[in-house]
């Protein structure tokens, strides 16, 4: 049951913010104390980030799949040598917490055609490593509230959120009802990303889940060109 993933996961600070706000380093597998928002409760903080923290700080480009039949770690990851051998850094600005359905996440902002573009590059060039969903896997996805195309895309590319349904995010909680304590961590997540810097793509980041329901590891960076 190990599934790999294609991420985006940055470097330097983003990614010590990240990693602190969702108390969890994905490349150490180091936990971390999340910062203090006043008037909401650790415990309780930390059960509203659960499934994210298990993820680790990323955003995703090729979603979990399992290896197909005949191929390997091995063969991921030469092809992932090759194919960011031969990209382009991407720079966009700093993306903004945002409220995305029912979760907070960071999202880009300004033009994103070239992202989304080399995001859909990544799903279409390393779909052949993608073993077919099982039936039981198609029925929990379709249990969603899916729309038409992204239904298509659930059976043409294993996940729903591609091609046009892609949208460049960075989860930072799980879903959270409206009231008091979604806006305690709306407004502290402001507070903590309030980083100037751009954003640069500038490279492919291996997720592992060893077996169902274990945390994700980042497994190595591929950086571009």
């Amino acid at each position: 049951m190990t599934r790999y993933a294609l991420y985006f996961a940055p470097e330097a600070r983003w990614w010590q913010q990240g990693s602190n706000w969702l108390g969890r380093d994905a490349a150490s597998g180091q936990l971390l104390a999340q910062p203090t928002i006043a008037g909401l409760d650790a415990h309780l903080q930390r059960q509203l980030s659960s499934d994210a923290r298990r993820y680790g700080f990323h955003a995703t480009l090729k979603a979990p799949f399992q290896l197909a039949d005949s191929l390997t770690e091995a063969d991921l990851r030469r092809v992932l040598q090759e194919f960011c051998a031969q990209q382009s850094i991407i720079q966009i600005n700093a993306p903004q917490v945002q409220w995305m359905g029912k979760f907070l996440a960071l999202r880009a902002t300004g033009d994103q055609a070239a992202l989304n573009d080399f995001a859909f590059a990544c799903v279409r060039h390393f779909d052949h490593f993608r073993a077919p969903m099982s039936e039981a896997e198609l029925a929990r996805r379709q249990k969603m509230p899916l729309s038409a195309p992204q239904n298509e895309l659930l059976l043409e590319w294993g996940y729903p959120y591609t091609a046009e349904e892609f949208r460049f995010h960075m989860t930072l909680t799980d879903r959270l009802d409206a009231g008091a304590i979604a806006d305690s961590l709306h407004a502290a997540a402001i507070q903590h990303f309030s980083l100037s810097e751009p954003l640069v793509i500038d490279g492919i980041a291996l997720f592992i889940e060893p077996e169902a329901g274990a945390d994700f590891e980042l497994l190595a960076r591929f950086p571009f060109g």
